[in-house]
């Protein structure tokens, strides 16, 4: 036993040490920060470790590689450190407010791109008993340790990624819906259809929605292959008619997470088409269920939106607007609901932002006619506020299928004050009955009516198929061969479905 614990001692001896890491802030006079709407004034220093933001004020920063090591993030200690007296009036625009009292700090491991590293941010500039002092110079002592998967590493690689076998090829949509690839599109994208058996064609993509701001919430990892129709291609041959049908995702679904429409990112999706040996993913059809239904389903809710991303009022974060309200104080905003359920109410969500040095700006909402609400909009201040922004969210009753929504901006005398709209999103209840276009439906009443429910959609003659789109990669089908006037199909209920 005692030479076991010699031996552990040994280890611990070997994989912890103390290390320390000086550093020196070069202070030189003061940085002008200015967006299009005002500019503040702040102490300045080194332009390589210098940020500054309205939640945490002045900062520096730094960052380092490892050497193969892990620091203990609880055991930073700061010695030798060197302030000098600042006077308030230097403070410039700086908010007294975000100067802390002791040295605050923050200090975390890092590992991005297969590097792993450190990042290191402190406060520079503290109050002590009233006075305010910058830091000239500081030394972190810290505790590290050998990361044992450091030494794993090197002989790890990412070797089971679909995209390290076959042929790829890819290609974008901007947009929602079922998408035709034809034998001429995949001619164009460089794939030679006469020599391949199109059953070993497959469709990967994870649709144009955001990532999760956590990397610990669900989403794939890899691309995912997509499940798809390919009409024509049980002869192994893949000939003039032939064609692959496949629900594809576009860049403008909704993120509640950011609230908004638009992928902030990108304004494309991009799909890529993998030919490999073995059969692809192919759509299946829908599950019949012979049990009696527990609702009925007619009618499902519409979502339709209004956004525009042009204008970031402070020219940071990831909140963008888009029309402007100067010299034109007014705008019309027109939307349709085919055969709208006026017996059920229609929820608008509006959100406006503004830039005015003068209060009293409002912005007035009048839907269909009739004035329904007037925002008022805040006033920028120097170094704390460069925009600000005002919401309307309810439910009306609306007796026709046409909305009219028009956004009046109130400048209060004001030229230079302007106002921006953000989104406009509104959310009506249909009758389901097709309309000659694609049609996404869902109704949210199955979420709390769990057992089965029957869906009946009217005027579907002109149908071929709907499709359950609810899981996006594994899309199921519903053939409408007798082109019935009204489809019908039944699905477990208890959870919101989506079709199209």
């Amino acid at each position: 036993m005692k030479n076991c614990c010699v031996f552990v001692s040994m280890l611990l001896t070997l994989f912890c040490f103390g290390q320390q890491k000086q550093f020196t802030i070069e202070w030189n006079g003061d940085k002008v920060l200015e967006t299009a709407y005002g500019k503040i004034t702040v102490p300045s220093f080194d332009a390589k470790h210098f940020n500054f933001d309205d939640e945490s004020g002045l900062t520096f920063f730094t960052q380092w590689e490892s050497n193969g090591t892990l620091i203990d993030e609880n055991s930073i200690e700061f010695s030798g450190v060197s302030y000098e007296t600042i006077s308030q009036s230097d403070l410039k625009n700086l908010n007294p407010q975000l100067i802390p009292n002791t040295l605050k700090y923050r200090f975390f491991n890092t590992n991005a791109r297969d590097k792993r590293g450190y990042f290191f941010e402190i406060s520079p500039i503290i109050k002590d008993r009233g006075v305010y002092k910058k830091v000239k110079s500081f030394t972190i002592n810290y505790s590290a340790k050998a990361s044992r998967s450091s030494f794993a590493a090197k002989n790890s690689q990412i070797t089971n990624s679909v995209l390290s076998t076959g042929d790829w090829y890819k290609f974008y949509i901007e947009e929602t819906g079922v998408f035709q690839l034809t034998r001429g599109f995949l001619n164009s994208l460089g794939i030679n259809t006469n020599s391949i058996d199109p059953r070993t064609i497959k469709i990967y993509g994870n649709g144009g929605r955001m990532l999760p701001l956590l990397n610990s919430a669900n989403y794939p990892f890899d691309v995912v292959e997509n499940a798809v129709r390919f009409v024509g291609e049980e002869d192994g041959s893949f000939d003039n008619g032939d064609y692959i049908l496949f629900y594809g995702e576009g860049p403008t679904t909704y993120s509640e997470e950011s609230q908004t429409n638009i992928n902030l990112y990108t304004d494309k999706t991009y799909y890529y088409v993998n030919i490999s040996p073995g059969n692809g993913k192919r759509i299946q059809a829908m599950p019949t269920i012979d049990a009696p239904a527990d609702i009925l389903i007619d009618t499902f809710q519409d979502y339709q939106f209004y956004e525009v991303d042009e204008h970031n009022l402070a020219k940071l974060g990831r909140r963008w607007f888009g029309d402007e309200f100067d010299i034109e104080n007014q705008r019309v905003y027109n939307f349709q609901f085919p055969n709208l359920v006026t017996s059920d109410p229609v929820r608008f969500d509006i959100a406006v932002g503004s830039v005015s040095e003068t209060d009293g700006t409002t912005m007035g909402i009048t839907i269909n006619g009739n004035f329904v609400s007037s925002l008022n909009l805040g006033v920028i201040s120097s170094g704390s506020v460069l925009g600000t922004a005002a919401s309307y969210g309810e439910d009306l009753t609306i007796s026709s299928d046409a909305i009219t929504i028009t956004l009046d901006y109130n400048n209060n005398g004001n030229p230079s004050a302007n106002a921006y709209l953000d989104y406009i999103n509104i959310e009506a209840t249909r009758a389901l009955r097709y309309e000659g276009n694609q049609l996404i439906f869902r109704n949210r009443d199955v979420i709390t009516t769990p057992g089965i429910a029957e869906y009946s959609v009217s005027n579907a003659s002109g149908v071929q198929e709907i499709w359950d789109i609810t899981d996006r990669f594994n899309v199921t089908n519903l053939l409408n061969s007798d082109n019935q006037g009204t489809m019908t199909f039944k699905a477990l209920s208890g959870e919101e479905k989506t079709y199209v």
